[in-house]
């Protein structure tokens, strides 16, 4: 293949999603592996090895890459801090450590960056002002953008996952207890799945808690906690989206009604603007590629 190409990797909790961009950023050749293949023994380097594979079999040279981690980097984005489910990358300058091996600069970054980062490139997408990304998955992850670019604080964290909720002791994987993605990830309805519903499959669990308490329980916490971010931030839009939000009979209406009942009044509730982007699908790929391009300078 000929011309420039950016390559985007999507690391997930069980799959890996990998695919390219021309200078153009058009998206092709996305794949979707399982974690295992990807990152065998969860050995850390063999990442590198799946990319230059990728490359080779689609017959493409790379300008660079772009690495969405489930977890949480250094500000430099050179290290990554923690990630629970993949404890193997924790503490590693991962960003170098793939550059090297595979010969072209690697920038790694919070996965939930590079999906919003995808999201905001689709057409129409208006990337003015404040934008929140929440992404509700195997866990509850966040991003804040300003005016089309991510916002870094003094550690360059977004955790709104790790909002703690009063009354709430269970521990969390990132050493804390009571951390919001606890309650409403995607591990927590598999829990409550189990202990209550063991005959549902779990893409049928939001239909079977139709009326319940525990769906109640649920929509008020997470209408909370985006609550929180309308009256911290007043972003100009928040966009929802993950595998949890996509699943059938998803309480969307009850939710932004819960976000409305708990932001201030009569602004932000009157304004406040959650949009649904559905499960993401390769929206983390192109971020991931497209972060890679704007990090080279779009070179």
């Amino acid at each position: 293949m000929d011309g420039k190409y950016y390559v985007g990797v999507d690391v997930g909790g069980t799959h890996v999603r990998i695919g390219m961009t021309d200078g153009g950023g058009r998206l092709s050749a996305v794949k979707k592996v399982p974690r295992r293949e990807a990152l065998p023994d969860e050995d850390p380097a063999a990442l590198a090895g799946f990319i230059a594979a990728y490359l080779a079999a689609e017959g493409a040279k790379a300008a660079a890459a772009g690495v969405g981690i489930p977890g949480t980097l250094d500000r430099s984005r050179e290290k990554t801090l923690k990630v629970p489910n993949l404890p193997c990358l924790d503490g590693l300058p991962y960003a170098g450590m793939l550059s090297e091996r595979l010969g072209i600069p690697v920038y790694t970054e919070n996965d939930t960056v590079m999906l919003l980062t995808g999201d905001l490139a689709r057409p129409g997408t208006d990337c003015r002002g404040i934008t929140v990304g929440i992404y509700v998955g195997t866990g509850l992850g966040s991003a804040v953008f300003l005016d089309g670019r991510p916002l870094r604080g003094k550690n360059g964290l977004n955790e709104l996952g790790h909002m703690p909720l009063p009354g709430r002791r269970e521990k969390c994987g990132c050493g804390n207890v009571g951390c919001a993605e606890n309650y409403v990830s995607g591990r927590r309805l598999e829990a409550l799945r189990r202990e209550k519903y063991p005959d549902v499959h779990i893409s049928d669990l939001f239909t079977a808690l139709r009326g319940s308490e525990e769906l109640e329980e649920y929509v008020d916490t997470l209408g909370c906690v985006i609550a929180a971010v309308y009256n911290l931030l007043d972003p100009d839009r928040v966009i929802l989206s993950g595998g949890v939000p996509a699943m059938k009979d998803f309480p969307l209406a009850e939710l932004r009604e819960s976000v409305r009942a708990h932001t201030m009044k009569p602004q932000p509730s009157e304004s406040a603007e959650l949009l649904f982007f559905g499960e993401g699908g390769d929206s983390g790929v192109l971020g991931a590629a497209l972060f890679a391009k704007n990090a080279l300078g779009g070179r």
